[in-house]
């Protein structure tokens, strides 16, 4: 096909789309990729990995319900229905999660409130128009204002609302993951039998089943119900503080749980800037902590580091760049080094 041919279908290509505006778009985009019915195959790609899924995405009674198949690897599965995810792992298989490469996955729960707060330290740019997975699509990019968060691009179908190609970058605009659908449909209603497993196929799994956690969107949000176990902490002194917090970032869960055996207590701290969130642990009991300031190794654009503060050894961990994690663990101080410290330091 010479290129004269292709420039002329190319040119033929009209969308009939005007230029969306960014905040409102991903807030239908947010909303639609949970209230829509959709099913289609999606390439996810990480820093190392390159899987293909099958998904089906279903909204019906105010209920979702969605179910994510391997088709490259060993196989497993991921069932999720209202709060409750089922993953189904190879009997020899010990892992107890399993990746969830779905557009509400990669793409948080986004309030317009949410959206007008990520704008302060995110600029929203429109993208146009582009053709993926035979679907007319419309693009926003979510671009940090500076170098301690992720950026998103984000392709949506025009006419359903839900990403089709969800991109994560760093400050210099590498990818560092990315899905996308191949193919995608969207059906008026889908049958509770494309949820089932035959019995004969379950007895190949284990099943891990686990609740999912309110997502720090939703906390900061306010709409993400507190419950039973979950509870925000109770203890008044707060026996943390934060220094150093990059623009925007700010706490909005803490959990406290006491170890079996009198092993010690973990302190769950999320931090969050309303589109990127950081997980904060503390641990203190008896044993040896590790001392040494270090950081662990990255899982694609996860990044984490550890270390010493007091008695405390903290762990932080997030889809944030290393720089940021490494900054807000230093800047993690008990309460009494806190009154004392100087601003600034």
């Amino acid at each position: 096909m010479s290129r004269l041919w292709l420039a002329a279908l190319g040119a033929g290509i009209s969308f009939g789309a005007q230029a969306a505006d960014p905040q409102a778009w991903l807030v239908d985009m947010s909303r639609a990729a949970r209230t829509a019915n959709y099913e289609g195959v999606m390439i996810y790609r990480g820093a190392s990995t390159l899987e293909t899924f099958r998904v089906t995405h279903r909204f019906q009674d105010g209920q979702e319900r969605e179910r994510v198949q391997s088709l490259t690897g060993e196989p497993r599965e991921v069932l999720k229905q209202g709060d409750t995810v089922t993953c189904l792992l190879p009997k020899n298989r010990r892992l107890s999660t399993a990746p969830q490469p779905t557009p509400q996955g990669l793409f948080p729960v986004l309030s317009p409130e949410q959206v007008a707060r990520i704008a302060q330290v995110y600029q929203l740019e429109d993208l146009g128009q582009q053709r993926i997975a035979g679907r007319a699509c419309q693009g926003v990019a979510i671009v940090p204002r500076d170098q301690f968060r992720y950026g998103y691009e984000i392709w949506a179908d025009a006419e359903t609302r839900v990403p089709i190609k969800v991109t994560l970058r760093d400050h210099r605009g590498e990818t560092l993951e990315q899905m996308m659908f191949t193919e995608v449909q969207f059906p008026s209603e889908i049958p509770d039998t494309a949820f089932e497993i035959p019995p004969e196929r379950l007895a190949e799994y284990q099943a891990v089943v686990q609740e999912v956690a309110p997502s720090p969107q939703a906390l900061v949000a306010g709409d993400a119900p507190v419950k039973a176990g979950v509870a925000a902490d109770q203890d008044a002194r707060r026996p943390w503080a934060f220094q150093h917090l990059p623009q925007g970032f700010e706490v909005v869960m803490h959990v406290q749980r006491t170890l079996p055996g009198g092993a010690g207590r973990i302190q769950h701290w999320v931090l969050s800037d309303g589109l990127s969130a950081v997980s904060v642990f503390g641990r203190e009991g008896q044993g040896s902590l590790t001392a040494a300031p270090r950081p662990l190794n990255a899982m694609g654009a996860v990044n984490a580091y550890r270390r010493l503060a007091g008695s405390m050894q903290i762990t932080v961990v997030g889809e944030v760049p290393r720089q940021t994690i490494k900054l807000i663990a230093d800047g993690v101080l008990p309460e009494t080094e806190h009154a004392v410290a100087e601003p600034g330091q």
